[in-house]
């Protein structure tokens, strides 16, 4: 027989794995649904054509472990930042108040233990975004509540999974007791008789192995990786099996504890998430196995346990429609309770709400590992899946129906290390210390740094080599990024063209320095680019390593002097996020530069803020040798040509950054008298 070889196996198994979101679309229902139908229709209860054990359930594990890992890796933590009191507030509601109503209500069934109610409480605390493509295509990505939303919903499955982890750990507790202070009473009142753990007879206590778990996750782990994709893995396959070793290697560390893996799986992600951009070559690999393999066979793998018959059951719907209720009632009622304390607005809430009602990856792991462990019957698990095509259908609508009602934020500019395009040229050291700059400017915003080489006067072979020994740069210090080479007559022309292909966020030009008489006399390639450029641009040039930091703020008089000096201020902030270095600030205005370079207050020491025009012009002429000088390019323009060219001199063989808004950079002609309309971002300010 054809049926259950390995063959037969995966032929069905993807072919359901294209097909299902396919037709499920058509029939305009999530594609998640239509892989757990196309699994119940090929398993053992319809056709018969997938068995639930097996090929489709080892690759279904696997898939469970990938599908939380992705969910770490994917994590915004600089969304979460900016919105961490109210991700933190909505998130512990939206975990709390679903959570206590489960577990009060299915506590009272006879048939359900505490421990499979705190799992089921678990379930509906969670939540998936599945509608988070309705806000995108609404532009409201960067809304409040939005961003709340998201960053609570990693909040409230961290809580969940913590959940999971207390009670697989109790299970194993029980087959295998403790020597535990509070021991067989609680152990005998929370689990089931019968109940089969999952996990190997753990090695740890919960209470050491989920430290443990953690410290292993979110500190050991990142400093591997940081060592072996600088040290060892400079090509993309040896970083993308490693990556993949080091999630099991977080899932494993995970069952030494006696929980389940993908706890671990989900924390080794968070641990390596600034270490893999989400917009990188790198995370599209990873991405693009684990959604078009592991997590579909995943998902197929739940529709193999469910007889379609039991779904129309009476009992089933009951239990569904009392699950939706968990869902929709906490989490309106902790969308309500945030909304009144940070003071949004009725339709923000909706959209809040809303969003949070998606039900997919956390609860369906949950459930799939309550059923084997034996802490609920498969009634639960098909009511589950049941409760998830409501609420995506629920989400989807109510997501579309406020999203018309609320405004989108408008967008000064994406943030500046987004998307860093990198002109290759210069010498080896010159590259090496641009690719560092350009490094210290992507890494906070989980950015990419592309280098690129345009073709024109120069041989293709030399541009090319120039921009394989860049990227090659950029990989020795773990960046991720793919190098580009184009052909044109004119290097300003090419690179605005390629800022609109790649939609770059910053242009870093390599500077030979200062040349003051004959940057001002013939122009330069900085100018030409700088004027034209759409996004805001560097003029970098770097001779040596840097330790210390000294930006010049001067005193903007207009609009656009003072953008050009939140952007140099920006650039400092993201470099001593990546090192804490020494900060000296030449400026006007001290509160100004203070409120420019510390948003956030904190106290720091090792920042300097000098005002006094003598002693800035002693610190110019004193630089030291590793010194970074940091300038908006307005500083450059008002200068008078004497000081100019007297600084030009000195600044020859030092470290310095010229900082330019959009259209706005130049180091030798002046500002461009282009309107500000036209600039990204442009915003009036007052001064």
């Amino acid at each position: 027989m054809l049926i259950g070889s390995v063959e037969a196996t995966i032929a069905v198994l993807f072919a359901v794995v294209v097909l299902g979101p396919i037709v499920a679309e058509r029939l305009r229902i999530p594609g998640i649904v239509g892989l757990i139908a196309g699994g119940m229709i090929f398993g053992p209860f319809v056709i018969g054509w997938l068995e639930s054990g097996g090929l489709v359930a080892d690759l279904g594990a696997i898939g469970i472990l990938y599908l939380m890992f992705l969910a770490g890796l994917s994590f915004d933590i600089k969304a979460f930042k900016d919105n961490r009191r109210m991700a933190i507030t909505f998130g512990l509601l939206g975990f709390f108040l679903p959570f206590l109503l489960s577990v009060v209500v299915v506590d009272r069934s006879k048939d359900i233990e505490t421990l499979g109610a705190l799992l089921i409480g678990a379930m509906w605390a969670s939540n998936t975004l599945v509608a988070y493509p309705e806000v995108q295509s609404a532009g409201l990505q960067r809304t409040r509540s939005v961003g709340a939303a998201v960053s609570a919903g990693v909040v409230a499955d961290l809580m969940s999974l913590t959940v999971l982890a207390f009670a697989t750990a109790t299970a194993v507790i029980e087959i295998e007791p403790f020597d535990v202070p509070f021991g067989g009473d609680i152990a005998e009142r929370l689990a089931p008789v019968g109940v089969q753990p999952t996990t190997p007879d753990p090695a740890l206590s919960l209470w050491i192995g989920l430290p443990l778990l953690v410290f292993v996750c979110l500190w050991v782990l990142p400093r591997i990786a940081d060592w072996f994709f600088v040290r060892v893995g400079r090509t993309r396959p040896q970083r993308f099996v490693f990556t993949l070793a080091l999630m099991a290697v977080g899932a494993t560390v995970a069952l030494l504890g006696g929980m389940e893996g993908l706890i671990g799986a989900f924390l080794a992600g968070l641990g390596l998430n600034r270490l893999i951009p989400t917009r990188g070559p790198l995370m599209e690999r990873l991405d693009f196995v684990g959604t078009s393999l592991f997590v579909p066979v995943f998902l197929i793998s739940i529709g193999l346990n469910i007889d379609p018959a039991v779904l129309v059951d009476p009992a089933t719907i009951g239990l569904g429609l009392l699950f939706t209720g968990f869902v929709l009632v906490g989490k309106t009622t902790a969308a309500l309770i945030a909304g009144k304390i940070f003071g949004l607005s009725r339709d923000e809430v909706g959209l809040m709400s809303s969003l949070s009602f998606g039900q997919a990856a956390s609860t369906l792991a949950i459930a799939q590992v309550g059923l084997t462990l034996g802490m609920f019957e498969q009634n639960v698990v098909n009511a589950a899946v049941l409760t998830i095509v409501i609420t995506a259908f629920i989400t989807s609508y109510a997501t579309r129906f406020f999203a018309a009602r609320v405004p989108p934020v408008v967008v000064d500019r994406p943030p500046i290390g987004q998307q860093v395009l990198l002109d290759a040229r210069g010498s080896e050291s010159a590259i090496s210390n641009l690719v560092a700059l350009a490094g210290g400017l992507a890494r906070p915003d989980d950015g990419l740094v592309i280098p690129y080489g345009v073709v024109g006067d120069a041989r293709q072979s030399d541009v090319r080599l120039t921009v394989e020994r860049a990227t090659a740069a950029a990989a020795a210090i773990g960046l991720d990024g793919d190098g580009m080479v184009r052909v044109g007559d004119s290097f300003t022309t090419t690179t605005v063209n390629l800022v609109a292909e790649v939609d770059a966020s910053l242009v870093l030009l390599a500077w030979d320095g200062p040349k003051w008489a004959a940057d001002y006399v013939f122009g330069n390639d900085i100018d030409g680019v700088g004027q034209a450029s759409p996004v805001p641009t560097i003029a970098a040039h770097l001779v040596r390593p840097w330790a210390r930091i000294v930006v010049q703020l001067g005193q903007p008089r207009t609009a656009w002097q003072r953008e050009d000096v939140e952007l140099a201020a920006d650039v400092v902030r993201h470099l001593r996020e990546v090192a804490d270095l020494p900060l000296v600030v030449l400026c006007g205005d001290i509160e100004l530069a203070r409120a420019l370079l510390d948003p956030e207050g904190d106290d720091d020491s090792d920042t300097t803020f000098v005002a006094d025009r003598a002693a800035q012009d002693d610190i110019i002429d004193h630089l030291r040798p590793d010194d970074l000088v940091v300038a908006p390019a307005h500083v450059v323009h008002d200068m008078a040509p004497w000081r100019a060219r007297r600084l030009a001199s000195r600044l020859h063989d030092a470290n310095v950054v010229v900082v330019g808004g959009p259209y706005r950079l130049t180091i030798s002609q002046g500002v461009a008298t282009r309107p500000l309309s036209t600039a990204m971002g442009t915003r009036a300010l007052s001064t």
